[in-house]
């Protein structure tokens, strides 16, 4: 059985296809409140809407069945990191 962070780490990397880094984990150790941190170059020259929204489009299943309650998103792009 794949654990959450597994599967959403999965849904993630097979979307956004090339080398990105990934940090996703328990914010409160209750299971239920996540933080997200994601480096990637597909958010170049996007908004910070539109890169929410892309990621919530891909992780909407987890939120609706409760898998996730809560997400903390910081969405960069590389040149932001600099």
């Amino acid at each position: 059985m794949q654990t959450l962070e597994k599967e959403v780490e999965k849904v993630l990397k097979d979307y956004f296809w090339e080398n990105i880094d990934i940090d996703f984990h328990d914010e409160k150790w209750d299971g239920k409140h996540f933080m997200l941190f994601i480096i990637s170059e597909i958010f170049e020259w996007k908004s910070r809407v539109e890169r929410s929204q892309e990621v919530y489009k891909l992780l909407d299943v987890f939120m609706k069945t409760g898998s996730i309650h809560a997400l903390r998103m910081k969405l960069k792009s590389p040149t932001e990191i600099l």
